[in-house]
């Protein structure tokens, strides 16, 4: 049943429940407790968009410096809420396998090399260990392999090994950002979708038709519907709405400076496949006794290891051909996984490399939408007057949620010029990832 608001008031109000807007509510209740913030989100729960349907891995191999220090703080931050205060994120450092020919290792040779140099931990694994270690994976094709020259795979003849890398349970951390948001006396309110944002000129003068081109405006607050139905007014606005920001955005002429595209996952069972078994069983990468997370030499197709339920999730970052997708439908259903997608496109390389996945079909298959920066592949966090923007990191969004939030709440504080703290103290400037006087070295490693 829908009720009628009465131009509710907040101080902050936040739209969107996925993990950056819930982190970027509970560092801003962290440090503004007087103040009342609402958070607001279309579904029913937390975490249940882009979020719920990653592939939540964490890594904090990346090329560009801005996004290491995102990524690295985060991930430290994760790690102390498991470890040191005792909450269970169902975080596992599985480390990230990045499996190269020759050609590759030569091409990414100064970023390795950078990488290691900014203190970030990776060793490097030849063909021989990486032939010892994972069971069934195919490192030189014949000459005569038809398929392979066909599809100009090339040959794997080591790894680079990302070691504070792995993977986590969305659904746990958004809940641990939510249950502190709430008893700190914050405010979620489900099932009710932001449709258009509010702008009223700053001195009002109660004139049909205002706000007039010659008025200073505002983002005053926004329009819902749902559970909640009818205008939601706060001081500060913080648009947190994944691939949806734009929907809110570009009806008042305001560009979200991010694109979406969809994503698939496809969910292999192997509990009946003994290989297959023995290869989410491989040691020596982590402690767990299982698989890393690899990437193939070709279309940054992955593999990622399920311990639980025994399977293997493929996924693979399809750019050319796959359409944007610039104002997603709310309903998620009309983005379906495309089972020809696997056996066409993902499954002639995917057996090639590792030949026991022939003749298996996908037991599950779901999709997601993601939503990026097509200019330098770092998120954004720009204000405008009281509205506050945070996204463009979707994909990547779980892995540098902490630090973003931190410097959402910054931004509130202290304005454009913020410097914000990230976990560990970590000093980092605000603007950087703004519009105005963005300064970030573009990301090389993609997924």
């Amino acid at each position: 049943m829908f009720k009628i608001l009465a131009d509710l008031q907040f101080d902050v109000l936040v739209i969107g429940a996925g993990v950056l807007g819930i982190a970027s509510a509970y560092h801003l209740l962290s440090n503004n407790r007087s103040k009342k913030i609402l958070v607001i989100d279309d579904l029913g729960d937390v975490g249940q968009a882009g979020t719920g349907r990653s592939a939540a891995m964490f890594r904090n191999t990346f090329t560009s410096p801005d996004n290491q220090v995102l990524a690295s703080t985060s991930i430290d931050y994760y790690l102390n809420v498991q470890e040191k205060i005792g909450v269970d994120l169902g975080l596992q450092q599985l480390g990230y396998l990045w499996l190269m020919s020759d050609r590759q290792f030569k091409i990414n040779a100064k970023n390795i090399e950078r990488m290691t140099g900014n203190g970030i931990k990776l060793k490097i694994y030849s063909k021989e260990d990486l032939e010892h270690s994972i069971h069934g994976l195919t490192t030189t094709f014949e000459s005569s392999n038809v398929n392979a020259a066909a599809m100009e795979l090339e040959n794997v003849d080591g790894a680079v090994f990302g070691v504070k890398c792995g993977k986590l349970e969305p659904d746990k951390l958004t809940r641990f950002y939510y249950d502190r948001f709430i008893a700190l006396g914050g405010h979620c309110q489900f099932s009710t979708r932001a449709t258009k944002l509010l702008v009223e000129p700053q001195r009002k003068l109660n004139i049909e038709d205002e706000p007039f081109v010659w008025q200073e405006t505002r983002v005053a607050g926004v329009q819902v519907q749902g559970l909640l139905d009818g205008n939601i007014y706060a001081d500060t606005i913080v648009l947190a709405g994944g691939a949806w920001n734009n929907i809110l955005l570009e009806p008042i002429g305001l560009d979200g400076h991010v694109k979406s595209k969809k994503r698939q996952i496809f969910q292999i069972n192997v509990s009946r496949n003994t290989e297959l078994r023995k290869m989410l069983a491989t040691e020596g990468f982590n402690h767990y006794g299982i698989m890393p997370f690899t990437i193939l030499p070709k279309c940054s197709m992955y593999l990622k290891p399920v311990q639980m339920g025994e399977q293997f999730w493929i996924g693979c970052e399809d750019e050319i051909n796959r359409e944007f997708v610039n104002l997603p439908d709310f309903d998620m259903s009309k983005y379906v996984a495309e089972p020809f997608y696997y056996q066409k496109e993902i499954y002639p390389v995917l057996s090639s490399y590792f030949p026991y996945f022939e003749n298996l079909t996908p037991s599950n298959m779901w999709t997601g939408l993601i939503s990026y920066n097509t200019l330098d592949h770092l998120p954004y966090v720009f204000s405008h007057e009281n509205l506050i923007v945070v996204g463009g990191d979707s994909g990547s969004g779980i892995m540098k949620a902490d630090a973003l939030g931190r410097i959402v709440d910054s931004l509130y504080r202290e304005g454009p010029d913020c410097e914000a703290f990230l976990y560990g103290d970590v000093p980092y400037h605000g603007a950087k990832l703004g519009v105005k006087r963005r300064s970030v070295e573009p990301e090389e490693w993609l997924l």
